[in-house]
C-alpha cells in the first residue's frame, strides 16, 4: 500500500525585483529570484556623469553628455518606443530577466561636469533560484517507529518540520523498509535540501514542511498516518495475495492436464496396413462372386445341351 502525499511542483517567481540606488547610505543589499524582471532605480542630476560598475570590472552603464552606453551581456536592449535619454530621465535601468550572472557587488559613482565625485554608493545583489513545493514522505520502520522526510529543490533552501504546530528536530533513523508513503524526490540532485525526523509509529496529526530561501517560500501540509494499523494489516494482505496466486497456478495445471488427456491420438502405420487389408478383401470377394456366376452359367448351358 503506497500513498503519494504530494506531487513536486517548481515555484514560479512573479513580479519585479527593484533595487534602489538613490539611498545615500552604503552597503545595501537586494535580493531577487531567477525569472523575475530586474530593475535598478538610479538617481541622476542634470548634466552629471554616471557610472555603474559590477565586481570592479564590468561597466554596466556609463552616462555622459546625454549619451548612454550599457553592457549588453547584462542589460537587455531598450524598447523600440523608448529612447535612451527618456530611459535615463525615468530613473529606471531595466536589466531584463534576472539570472545568476547578475549576482555580485555594484558601485554607482556620479560626477559633476568638471569631474568632481558627487556621490558613491555600493550595493550587493543576490539572485537565487526559488524553492520548489516541499515533497513529504512517511516510512514505517517497525511497529514502534516511523521516519518522516521532507525535500525541496532550490538554491540554499532551508527546511523545517512541524507536527500540530510543534517544531520537530532532525534525527537519524534506522530500521526496516516498509513504506506507507513515498515521494519521487531525487536525493542526489544538485540544489536539493532534505530534513528527516524519527517519530513514534502511533503518532498522527497535521504535518507541515516549510521550505524557504532569501527570495521565496513554500510549504506542504499532510496528515500523518498511524503506522501501527498499517503494519498489523500487512501480514493478512500478504497471505491473501499468496493464496490467490496459488489458486491460479492450480487451475492452470488442471486445465493443462485435461487438455492432454482429451487430445486425439495420431493414426499409426499398422492401422493404415489394416485398412489396406480390408479393401483388398472386399475386392477379392467381388471377383469371386463374378467368377461363381460364370461357372453357374456354364453349368446351366451344359445341362441344356445334354
Amino acid at each position: 500500500m503506497i500513498l503519494i502525499l504530494v506531487i513536486t511542483a517548481l515555484a514560479t517567481a512573479k513580479g519585479d525585483v527593484k533595487c534602489n540606488f538613490t539611498e545615500t547610505s552604503g552597503g545595501q543589499e537586494c535580493f531577487g529570484a531567477t525569472g523575475q524582471r530586474l530593475i535598478f532605480h538610479l538617481w541622476k542630476k542634470p548634466n552629471s556623469e554616471m557610472r555603474l560598475i559590477k565586481d570592479d570590472k564590468h561597466r554596466i552603464l556609463i552616462s555622459k553628455n546625454m549619451m548612454v552606453a550599457v553592457d549588453k551581456e547584462y542589460v537587455e536592449p531598450y524598447s523600440h518606443n523608448e529612447s535612451e535619454s527618456e530611459f535615463l530621465r525615468s530613473g529606471d535601468l531595466i536589466l531584463g530577466t534576472a539570472a545568476m550572472k547578475h549576482s555580485g557587488s555594484y558601485v554607482m559613482e556620479e560626477f559633476n561636469s568638471v569631474g568632481k565625485l558627487l556621490k558613491k554608493l555600493t550595493f550587493h545583489l543576490l539572485i537565487q533560484a526559488p524553492v520548489s513545493q516541499p515533497v513529504v514522505s512517511q516510512l514505517c520502520l517497525s511497529p514502534g517507529q516511523m521516519k518522516v522526510s521532507c525535500s525541496s529543490e532550490g538554491e540554499a533552501a532551508e527546511l523545517t518540520l512541524t507536527l500540530d504546530e510543534r517544531m520537530l528536530s532532525p534525527t537519524n533513523c534506522t530500521g526496516g523498509n516498509l513504506p506507507l508513503a513515498e515521494s519521487g524526490a531525487e536525493r542526489h540532485k544538485p540544489n536539493v535540501s532534505h530534513v528527516t525526523v524519527c517519530l513514534s509509529a502511533r503518532l498522527t496529526g497535521s504535518l507541515v514542511c516549510t521550505a524557504w530561501n532569501m527570495v521565496s517560500r513554500q510549504e506542504t501540509l499532510v496528515h500523518l498516518k498511524d503506522c501501527g494499523d498499517f503494519i498489523s494489516s500487512f501480514p493478512a494482505v500478504t497471505v491473501a495475495v499468496i493464496a490467490g496466486v496459488a489458486l491460479l497456478l492450480l487451475v492452470a495445471l488442471f486445465l493443462g492436464i485435461k487438455k492432454c488427456i482429451h487430445k486425439p491420438r495420431p493414426t499409426t502405420v499398422n492401422e493404415c496396413n489394416d485398412e489396406t487389408e480390408i479393401v483388398y478383401t472386399e475386392v477379392t470377394v467381388i471377383r469371386n462372386v463374378k467368377h461363381n456366376t460364370e461357372l453357374d452359367q456354364r453349368s446351366t448351358y451344359c445341362k441344356g445341351f445334354l
